[in-house]
């Protein structure tokens, strides 16, 4: 493991890393396939992978027709 100059900060980077530790500056050295795959974003430490996304949204559209079951059960009743 070397370290290597960050272009954007001139901090100490791994060779090994995605992105600058110190100021985010994403570093473009992956070969072949993605490192993160499918994931959302562009800047390093705001990254949410596709499968969250949609969890989080499903959940929210879940809980959302479950408030509205539960107000229409009390107030008919």
């Amino acid at each position: 493991m070397a370290l290597t100059v960050c272009p954007e900060c001139d901090g100490k980077v791994s060779d090994k890393a995605f992105a600058c530790p110190a100021c985010g500056y994403p570093l473009g050295q992956q070969t072949g396939g993605r490192a993160w795959p499918a994931v959302l974003g562009g800047v390093a430490g705001t990254y949410i992978s596709a499968q969250a996304l949609v969890t989080i949204m499903v959940g929210s559209i879940m809980f959302i027709a479950f408030a509205a079951i539960m107000i229409v059960a009390v107030l008919s009743s």
